[in-house]
């Protein structure tokens, strides 16, 4: 430890004084700068959660009318209503305020400690004073690039944990979806069967077949009702979850457009494959996604974090120097006279044995380990991208072979069968398994479709952004 003190005797303020005036002021302004607008030394990006404080643009603000203007809640309104109401996203923007802390915490300067001596009797000195830390503005300016950093960084963490819900909640549409066409054809089969069972009741009084075929006609329409039911009761447990994930009471009335029925190659939907555009080029994707995909910019943002906080190590390695001025009165033993003045004093820390070489070595260290984590990261997204790929081009083909020609098939393979045996053709077995089978296409199809918009979700979230 270095100390220099310097007393003088004349009512002058000295030097050493005024100049440490002219720099507690120069400080003072620094300071004052800062606080005005801190972020905008450097062009940066608008962050996600600045826009409003408690609310985020629509997803697409031509998507925002009432659900009974479009006969139901579209794909982009569920996503819009989400992010404007959802306790769950008003949870996640509100951790930038947090992150932003590190601002005030950046332009906090330590305080000054209050000085007094008194050795009056023993040595007739007395002193009083101020014991001031002088703080280097570098330091100032290296803690604010450091907060900058830090909260960039935790808005790509809120802007990954909304991507994170935004693929929840199209998942929880596409069940409503599904579900309620699941319970349509459900209901479809029951009603059929009901209509068989009618006119296997018929035959059956008139003695044209045996009432064996009314009993299996009655067992197939019994299971029909009890998958209709349990269907019926899918479509309310899909809609509350649907409902606790916009923000909505879990028991609101909810209303989504269904798919178009078997006229899929001329009629569009957001939830289908349109088959007159074709996939983008898988290469062109993993590029895209190396850019876009919010892990890969957190791990360059973490870089760029950790390479800020390895520069505000170094900055503050040379302790502050303490600057101690005040009163001081000395009797001037032996005889006197007895003396009135100022004291000024520099204390100043060497850095000899503690240069901040632990938090150097652990800064390096993190700097190697992440830039390796962007290359790892940089891997993951092309495995990621190229897996859902191949999983969107297997659905669309079998979605596309079910448009084209397998639904169809069936429906009227069913509609003969039931026709064959109203007027005498066909045994009911026949009837019932037409029908059977024709609502195993159907949910088959309904599979093809969740398949293909898990994986085209799965792709959105693997490169980053929608398509």
């Amino acid at each position: 430890m270095y100390c220099f003190r310097h007393s003088l005797s004349s009512e002058k303020p000295p030097v050493a004084f005024i100049m440490t005036a002219f720099a507690a002021i120069f400080l003072s302004t620094s300071r004052q700068n800062a606080f005005a607008d801190p972020l905008k030394t450097q062009q940066s990006p608008l962050l996600i959660a600045d826009v409003m404080p408690t609310l985020l643009p629509p997803v697409n603000p031509s998507a925002t009318q009432p659900d009974s203007a479009v006969g139901g809640m579209h794909l982009n309104e569920a996503l819009n209503e989400t992010f404007l109401r959802s306790p769950r996203a008003a949870s996640i923007r509100f951790q930038l305020g947090i992150a932003k802390s590190a601002i005030p915490q950046a332009l906090t300067f330590p305080n000054p400690a209050f000085l007094l001596y008194n050795g009056f009797k023993a040595e007739q000195t007395y002193q009083v004073g101020a014991s001031i830390p002088i703080e280097a503005p570098w330091k100032v300016f290296f803690r604010l690039i450091l907060a900058k950093n830090q909260i960039k960084q935790a808005d790509l963490e809120i802007m990954r944990s909304l991507w994170l819900l935004r693929g929840n909640v199209r998942r929880a549409y596409l069940d409503v979806v599904l579900a309620e066409e699941m319970a349509t054809a459900l209901t479809d089969l029951s009603d059929l069967s009901k209509r068989l069972l009618s006119v296997a009741e018929r035959r059956a009084k008139a003695g044209d077949v045996a009432k064996l075929d009314v009993y299996k006609a009655h067992l197939a329409t019994s299971q029909a009702e009890i998958e209709r039911v349990q269907a019926a009761r899918q479509v309310i447990l899909t809609k509350r979850r649907l409902n606790v994930l916009l923000g909505r009471d879990h028991a609101a009335e909810l209303a989504i457009p269904g798919l178009p029925q078997f006229q899929l190659k001329v009629t569009k939907n957001e939830l289908l494959p349109d088959f007159d555009q074709s996939m983008p080029d898988l290469s062109g994707l993993i590029a895209s996604a190396h850019e876009s995909r919010l892990d890969v910019r957190l791990a360059r943002q973490a870089l760029k974090t950790n390479e800020a906080a390895l520069r505000n190590t170094y900055s503050s390695i040379v302790p502050n120097t303490q600057f101690n001025v005040g009163h001081s009165i000395t009797g001037n033993p032996p005889e006197g006279p007895k003396l009135n003045g100022y004291f000024i004093g520099i204390t100043q820390e060497v850095p000899l044995g503690d240069f901040n070489q632990s938090d150097i070595a652990k800064y390096r260290a993190m700097i190697k380990q992440q830039k390796a984590e962007v290359d790892a990261q940089k891997n993951i997204v092309a495995e990621d991208v190229a897996l859902a790929y191949e999983k969107v081009m297997i659905a669309r083909e079998r979605i596309q072979a079910y448009q084209e020609h397998v639904l169809t098939e069936s429906q009227e393979v069913a509609r003969l069968a039931r026709r064959s045996y109203e007027v005498g053709q066909a045994d009911i077995t026949s009837a019932l398994a037409a029908l059977q089978s024709n609502i195993q296409v159907r949910s088959q199809y309904l599979d093809s479709v969740r398949s293909y918009q898990q994986a085209f979700t799965d792709l959105e979230q693997a490169i980053g952004k929608p398509l």
